[in-house]
């Protein structure tokens, strides 16, 4: 079993090495716009939860659940251009971030414009797959909204049997298709990385349900509060799960 909680306290314990980072998570949860527009936007009372598994660089979005008329996502030629805009230049973001939190733990120089030009070939093909899979499955829950209970449980299960992918790259070198194949052969076996995952999960889900009733419910006041408070805990929660993996690494 993962000993989470210890997990969790030595990622906070490495806080002060790595809180320069601390940036990285407000400026992508900023990059989707959509997203901000639309809580700013809101109006009325919404309660709301999500089930976030571990991800390179969890943002706000991570953890709040929008009203569906606030979600930000539009199909539209601009639309599209944004979202391409957001995958390379999270993309660059992420793997610089990965990278630097790896060579924090690792008490190594590092650099983070380095790491990110070592990876970001990597994380875009890893993003271009997530972002191509979540359209496929949401194109046809916007004509049939009764497929949500087919489409919910399928993209938890494909989050989770790709979750490893970037971490694996970042902390191993692999590259994008060896790291996928590694990361489903790891949810496949179930054991720790099941183990981490679920825990990652209520985690974020009870942070989730506070979370999404400040930055929805509260306008601009609320997104402040909710940009402020994630991220650390993305921060903190990112450095787990790098920590995380590199112990897999030492017990094989």
């Amino acid at each position: 079993m993962v000993e989470f909680t210890e997990i969790l306290g030595e990622a906070w314990g490495r806080f002060e090495e790595t809180k320069w980072l601390l940036p990285v998570p407000v400026i992508m949860s900023l990059m989707d716009y959509g997203k901000v527009i639309g809580v700013l936007n809101f109006e009325g009372t919404h309660v709301g939860i999500r089930f976030p598994l571990p991800e390179p660089a969890p943002t706000l979005w991570s953890f709040v659940s929008l009203p569906a008329n606030a979600s930000g996502l539009t199909f539209s030629t601009q639309g599209l251009m944004v979202m391409a805009l957001f995958i390379l230049l999270g993309s660059y973001l992420e793997a610089g971030y990965l990278g630097s939190i790896r060579d924090a733990l690792r008490m190594v120089e590092g650099s983070f414009l380095d790491n990110a030009k070592r990876d970001f070939f990597e994380f875009l093909q890893f993003n271009l797959m997530l972002y191509a899979v979540m359209v496929v499955l949401i194109i046809p829950l916007m004509a049939m909204p009764s497929m949500f209970l087919l489409a919910f449980p399928a993209l938890l299960v494909f989050l989770y049997a790709i979750y490893g992918t970037p971490f694996l790259i970042s902390i191993h070198g692999l590259g994008f298709g060896d790291a996928l194949g590694e990361s489903i052969n790891l949810a496949r076996m179930g054991g720790e990385y099941l183990d981490y995952a679920l825990k990652y999960l209520a985690l974020g889900a009870l942070i989730s349900v506070p979370l999404t009733f400040i930055v929805t419910n509260t306008g601009l006041p609320g997104l402040v509060v909710g940009l402020l408070l994630s991220a650390p805990l993305s921060l903190t929660l990112s450095v787990a799960t790098v920590l995380f993996f590199m112990g897999q690494m030492e017990h094989q």
